[in-house]
């Protein structure tokens, strides 16, 4: 199988497959029943990632591995000029890419002009796999063009760069999953982890809670920088979305692709 083909089988495998293993487990054994109806939300959500994925194909996860191979035939970055065995590369990719993942995460809060774009992640009223989808076109491009220039920086092997994407891909799909595991479980693993429980705390409605638990796959980031918050004060009964944003009938494409441009939008 050539190169190119087996990126695109990896990527698609992560995209789909990732989407029915999360898709069947929350329909199976929900962690909260539904609090929005399913039709109108997966509609919303997942014409956002065909806009993004479509009619912005450089908002592609892809990009990053074809900016790893523009530098790798260029001899960029500082992985291109050191020599690392295979498995300390790919070590070393994947933490220094979700460490990126982190701060441009965090960024997208704590900048006023930012948060408006990234209002819409957050304006879902529910949380299930289809939330890590959720993104405004403009974020999407902005945070492509971000780990394209990390991933130049840092002359990452392109085979470690599709790795870390699929893996984030995957991963994504389960700390948005509205699935529980069990608590022992969910504890050992989110030493190592981000997990539905950790991450879900972030979506509260709550803007201090949404402050904490910004990691995508390793949960070291939150744990280390302060912003790591086991759980919401509510509970299982905590609140997902905006304050300000509640009715989520309301809140279709159109809405979301305006939002960040509307003069009542909170920054």
């Amino acid at each position: 199988m050539d190169a190119p083909i087996l990126v695109v089988s990896l990527y698609l495998g992560a995209l789909v497959g990732g989407f029915a293993v999360v898709g069947v487990w929350e329909t199976l054994a929900p962690a909260r029943a539904a609090r929005a109806p399913l039709r109108g939300r997966w509609l919303t959500n997942l014409g956002l990632l065909a806009l993004n994925h479509g009619i912005v194909p450089l908002a592609m996860p892809l990009s990053s591995a074809g900016a790893a191979w523009f530098a790798s035939e260029r001899g960029w970055g500082l992985l291109n000029a050191v020599a690392l065995p295979p498995a300390a590369a790919l070590v070393a990719t994947l933490v220094a890419i979700d460490a990126v993942r982190y701060g441009n995460h965090r960024l997208w809060h704590e900048v006023p002009y930012l948060w408006r774009l990234h209002r819409v992640h957050h304006s879902d009223v529910d949380y299930d796999l289809t939330v890590g989808l959720r993104f405004h076109p403009i974020e999407a491009v902005v945070t492509s063009l971000v780990m394209i220039a990390a991933v130049v920086a840092l002359g990452a092997p392109v085979w470690a760069v599709v790795a870390s994407d699929v893996a984030t891909l995957a991963l994504g799909y389960f700390s948005h999953g509205n699935v529980r595991l069990p608590p022992a479980a969910d504890r050992a693993l989110r030493t190592i982890l981000v997990t539905p429980a950790m991450h879900s705390t972030h979506h509260s409605v709550e803007r201090d809670e949404a402050m904490s638990n910004f990691g995508s796959v390793l949960a070291v980031w939150d744990r280390v920088l302060g912003t790591y918050r086991d759980r919401p004060r509510a509970g299982e009964a905590i609140e997902f979305g905006l304050d300000d944003e509640r009715d989520p009938a309301k809140l279709g494409i159109a809405r979301l692709l305006g939002m960040p441009f509307r003069a009542d939008a909170r920054s």
